[in-house]
């Protein structure tokens, strides 16, 4: 990792995701780019008044960075803009700095999945490319449990690497939820398909997590990787949350589907947890 882009509001608690976002940079050693998108100005028109607000909210950011220790071993830039769609201008931003991740904070209105979507990070995610950390915790340390939701798909598949690039040091949990088809009265008939549905989901995990440890030792000098896997059935929010409490996760990864050029939606099980994240959330796109 590269470069990572940091998209702060400047709101309480947007501290959590700078302190997280200067922490993966600094155990990264990459580059840090800050971008605020500041409210059009709307009094006098002149020159000097936006030169002002942008000097001044710059200045915010940097007594913040000087008054934190990662940030000495960090190179930051800062940039101010104003005016725009916000989710816009960190989508610019991001693509022309070649950004290999977004950080961002949760609002206080994100809390319900009705007020979620539309709002900024929601938007960053849907109409991107770049993966997405959604930070809602303080950070006290680099990620220790991750929790990675896996449908075999490309998408949970490159959250996850990302997430092993982030904290190659962390427990790993990959959880893949599955459905059975119900039937009302052929209990032979539901007994029988569980049991071949478990045993073909098993296969499929334990394939992936075959691959994924081997791809973790070629591209982390052949370290070995601890990731566990665990198959449950039900329905996948309720069981996700339940994995992310049982194990004290302090990030979950998801992926979504879809093209970029065809402006993807979050799927239920992306849009329910990122609307009331039970830690940090990282969202990549297939």
């Amino acid at each position: 990792m590269k470069k990572i882009l940091l998209a702060t509001d400047l709101a309480a608690n947007s501290d959590r995701a700078m302190e997280r976002a200067l922490k993966i940079a600094k155990e990264q050693k990459a580059k840090l780019q800050i971008i605020h998108i500041a409210p059009p100005y709307t009094g006098p028109k002149t020159k000097k008044q936006g030169l002002n607000l942008q000097k001044d909210i710059e200045g915010l950011i940097q007594s913040y960075l000087d008054n934190y220790k990662d940030a000495a071993d960090v190179k930051t830039t800062i940039t101010v803009k104003q005016g725009g769609e916000a989710f816009f201008q960190i989508l610019e931003s991001a693509y022309a700095d070649k950004a290999d991740l977004i950080v961002m904070g949760m609002h206080g209105k994100e809390k319900f999945r009705d007020l979620f979507i539309g709002t900024t990070i929601e938007r960053v995610i849907r109409k991107g490319i770049t993966p997405v950390l959604m930070v809602r915790d303080k950070p006290t340390d680099g990620y220790q449990s991750i929790v990675s939701a896996i449908d075999f798909a490309p998408a949970s598949r490159t959250a996850m690497r990302m997430a092993m690039d982030i904290a190659p040091m962390a427990d790993f949990y990959a959880v893949h939820v599955y459905s059975l088809p119900v039937y009302d009265s052929d209990t032979f008939m539901y007994i029988h398909t569980q049991e071949v549905t478990e045993a073909s989901q098993k296969k499929m995990l334990n394939a992936f997590l075959k691959t994924e440890r081997s791809y973790f030792a070629k591209t982390h000098h052949g370290d070995e990787k601890k990731l566990s896997g665990t198959l449950v059935e039900g329905a996948v929010d309720y069981k996700l949350r339940s994995e992310v409490k049982r194990l004290k996760a302090d990030l979950i990864t998801i992926g979504v589907h879809g093209q970029p050029t065809l402006i993807p939606k979050l799927g239920g099980t992306a849009a329910g947890i990122l609307s009331k994240p039970p830690c940090d959330v990282l969202v990549a796109l297939e």
